[in-house]
């Protein structure tokens, strides 16, 4: 017999959850379109890697969630900083590199999943240690936090941003496997350089860095991969 109270609850907060996220997407669209695309193309690129190593259909759709709203912390830290023409100093990178724990907290306010909760706010650590904000190594990582970080750093390399220009496929391929063991999980890059699919979606993905009013509801989810 199918329990209806508790398909009904899990019903009820997965909609919960795609409503807080779309709303994350607005927030994210008019504070800085660039960013917008960027989280979008990470919540690709990280269920691509989920689906590569196995993960269940939930999981990999947690995955997909946690790249889109992965740079919600930004949305706390004020405009003067982000729009910086010249360099940060060392208190304004410090107060930027806090972004994962503002996302942790916003995300938990909302009730996000753990998993999306635990990837976003180690997006930034580094398989050696030598990351932020807390520091972690290795098996510390999530297994979700290493795949965010290993998807987001792919698509800062091969996207035009306002602070870099892009990298080709092979380059930012190389630039990744020179950072297997120390920056990244190796065998998650392992999984990445094997992966067609990441590189055939970069090829289609576009660049796109403005939007218009129109644009903050889309009417399909290209990203979905």
């Amino acid at each position: 017999m199918i329990n209806v109270t508790l398909f009904s609850s899990r019903a009820g907060n997965s909609l919960r959850i795609k409503s807080s996220e779309r709303l994350f997407n607005i927030l994210i669209m008019i504070r800085s379109p660039w960013r917008y695309y960027h989280c979008k193309r990470v919540g690709a690129y990280a269920s691509i890697i989920a689906n590569a190593i196995g993960m269940s259909k939930d999981q990999v759709r947690r995955m997909k969630t946690a790249g889109v709203v992965h740079d919600i912390g930004f949305s706390a830290i004020n405009d003067r900083i982000l729009d910086k023409k010249s360099s940060l100093t060392t208190e304004e990178y410090t107060y930027v590199k806090f972004h994962p724990v503002l996302g942790m907290r916003i995300l938990d306010c909302y009730n996000f999943p753990q998993e999306i909760i635990q990837a976003v706010v180690q997006h930034h650590e580094s398989f050696d240690g030598s990351g932020y904000p807390l520091g972690l190594k290795g098996s510390q990582i999530s297994v979700y936090g290493r795949i965010l970080f290993l998807a987001e750093a792919f698509d800062t390399m091969t996207s035009e941003t306002p602070y870099r220009h892009a990298s080709t496929i092979d380059a930012a391929m190389q630039s990744i496997k020179g950072m297997a063991g120390k920056t990244f999980d190796p065998d998650l890059v392992n999984v990445v350089l094997d992966s067609q699919e990441m590189s055939t979606f970069c090829l289609k993905k576009g660049h796109p860095t403005s939007g218009s009013t129109g644009q903050l509801f889309p009417t399909d989810d290209l990203y979905l991969p």
